[in-house]
């Protein structure tokens, strides 16, 4: 598992900033809109994760390991997306519906005595790296 968030952390640092600027300038929104646009802060909203790799320049991106990238495409590429180990990504309280959900299903499955033993061995893999997921979430609060 990636060392704690530094993305998360990061980003948590320019808000608040942002905040206390708009706040001194006793500015409004627009002025809000004006400094996120200045801090080049990059989040692809998705439905397992955020992802804070900057497009232009995706370091550290699990996601780009030994990976084909297609010719033209810039950026994370969404479906190789490994929460649980890249420092990239950020997990909400927004995901872990889904996660809680995916780990019960998990362990119905392990739990079934009439699944195959390889079924079983993808089953407690797939556990282990919802658990990372939801304690990382845990841990971000």
């Amino acid at each position: 598992m990636p060392e704690p968030r530094k993305c998360v952390r990061r980003h948590k640092d320019a808000f608040e900033q942002i905040d206390a600027t708009v706040k001194a300038r006793n500015g409004d929104a627009r002025t809000a809109d004006t400094l996120l646009r200045t801090t080049r802060i990059h989040i692809r909203f998705g439905l397992l994760n955020n992802c804070t790799a900057d497009h232009a320049n995706p370091v550290g991106a699990v996601c780009l390991e030994n990976a084909i990238i297609p010719e033209g495409h810039t950026g994370p590429l969404d479906e190789r997306c490994r929460p649980d180990r890249c420092a990239n990504s950020m997990i909400g309280l927004e995901h872990l519906p889904i996660y809680d959900s995916h780990q019960r299903k998990q362990l119905e499955i392990i739990n079934s005595p009439s699944i195959p033993t390889c079924r079983r061995d993808l089953a407690e893999r797939e556990l282990d790296i919802t658990r990372n997921v939801i304690s990382m979430a845990r841990e971000a609060q």
